[in-house]
């Protein structure tokens, strides 16, 4: 696939999906750190006592989807934020308050802080936080990508 028609399938996608078809990309590919890769289950909607249960046990608003406890270049890890692709006139795609401002805090001390909108910006920036040539890479996952859904 290109990366349009893979752009194309994602816009129909929900910012769940995205994220599993990232997240599996960079297991098959990285396995000997595939676990370093891992969720926040910090978003959707909660009945109020578990919200107040996830509050009280250190639940943080605006953390990243995805941490990446991995460190390289001189960072400490990287966080992604997974959104849907843009849409014109959309809210669609965009960082929330509490998000920019975790953002902020993050990049203050030591890690690196991505938002990604698709597999192929997922695949150059886990390419450019390893410091690894991302060409290769995107041309393997854009080529299996019906294997990740």
């Amino acid at each position: 696939m290109t990366e349009k028609e893979v752009s194309d399938l994602e816009q129909t996608y929900s910012e769940s999906k995205i994220q599993h078809i990232c997240v599996c990309w960079f297991r098959q590919t990285f396995p000997h750190v595939g676990n370093l890769l891992f969720s926040v289950p910090n978003g959707g909607k909660r009945d109020p006592k578990v919200a107040i249960t996830m509050r009280y046990e250190g639940q943080v608003n605006g953390v990243a989807d995805l941490i990446l406890l991995y460190p390289s270049g001189g960072k400490s890890a990287l966080c992604i934020e997974m959104k849907t692709p843009r849409h014109k006139g959309s809210g669609a795609g965009r960082q929330s308050a509490n998000q920019v401002e975790w953002q902020a805090l993050v990049e203050q001390y030591g890690s690196t802080y991505v938002v990604c909108h698709g597999l192929v910006e997922f695949v150059k920036a886990v390419c450019c936080y390893l410091r690894v040539n991302n060409e290769r890479y995107l041309k393997e996952a854009l080529n299996k990508y019906p294997t990740y859904r």
